[in-house]
């Protein structure tokens, strides 16, 4: 009985001891594992990492500023004739190429503006909002006004911006990229390289951001509405609202007597 009870305990040791040998064995088996697979992980997020920041590099990277861009991100209208004089009040005008308020101020007051501005009597640039985009469940907002920067491009922003308006639809269907960098282009005088490299700035979207930019600062600037013409932190008032009666008349002297006003 004695016997056989010691080898039943040297048994049982033996038995506890390849269960602890396993089990240390499994356990170095699952760490070297969860070190692999950690490592792996690791890997593959440097690698994501890596590819994004380059992605963002290349976004960056193509990403273009107009030549005559403001701080504000507004594209300002170069004087044809004389250099603006050092204290000519300065005019932003926010706009939707897709407001038909807007295409109709500029018919009516455009002519005008570019005139004081050619004097030198002013200065003037153009912000861009795209909020009707929305309503019009189509991208034409955003796709006219990279048109328009990329005419800037090529020196042909005054005449794009005013062509633009005199072809807005006025069933809200926008407009086509056959428009936009085609028949658009054509009408007002962009061709040979220059048109080659208008429709590459187009395609390209390379003026994506500063866009996106200028709708944000409509956005802070809690704009409300386009058209709206600015004279520092004043609103040029075109109407009465109740009576509806003109306000400005769509002469270069009235316009400049109410800026003037407008001042102070």
């Amino acid at each position: 009985m004695a016997n056989n009870s010691g080898l039943s305990k040297r048994a049982a040791l033996r038995q506890q001891q390849e269960l602890e040998e396993r089990r240390k064995r499994n356990s170095r088996i699952l760490g070297f594992s969860l070190g692999g697979i950690g490592l792996v992980v690791i890997v593959i997020l440097a690698i994501v990492i890596v590819q994004t920041l380059g992605q963002n590099r290349e976004q960056t990277a193509s990403q273009q500023t107009p030549p005559n861009a403001t701080e504000g991100f507004g594209i300002e209208i170069v004087s044809q004739d004389a250099e603006p004089a050092e204290d000519a009040p300065h005019v932003v005008v926010y706009e939707d190429f897709q407001c038909p308020a807007c295409a109709a101020r500029e018919e009516a007051y455009g002519p005008a503006f570019h005139e004081l501005i050619d004097r030198g009597e002013i200065t003037l640039e153009i912000r861009y909002a795209t909020f009707m985009e929305i309503n019009a469940m189509n991208d034409s907002s955003t796709n006219s006004s990279m048109a328009a920067a990329a005419a800037d491009a090529v020196g042909k922003f005054r005449e794009y911006h005013s062509h633009v308006y005199s072809q807005q639809s006025s069933n809200g269907a926008g407009y086509s990229d056959q428009q936009l960098r085609v028949d658009f282009p054509a009408a007002v005088g962009i061709e040979g390289e220059d048109l080659t490299k208008f429709q590459e700035l187009y395609d390209s979207k390379a003026f994506a951001e500063f866009v996106k930019n200028s709708n944000e600062m409509f956005n802070e600037e809690q704009i409300g509405s386009t058209p709206t013409y600015l004279v520092g932190d004043q609103r040029l008032e075109f109407f009465d609202q109740d009576t509806q009666e003109v306000l400005i008349q769509p002469t270069p002297d009235d316009i400049l007597r109410a800026i003037e006003e407008t001042i102070g």
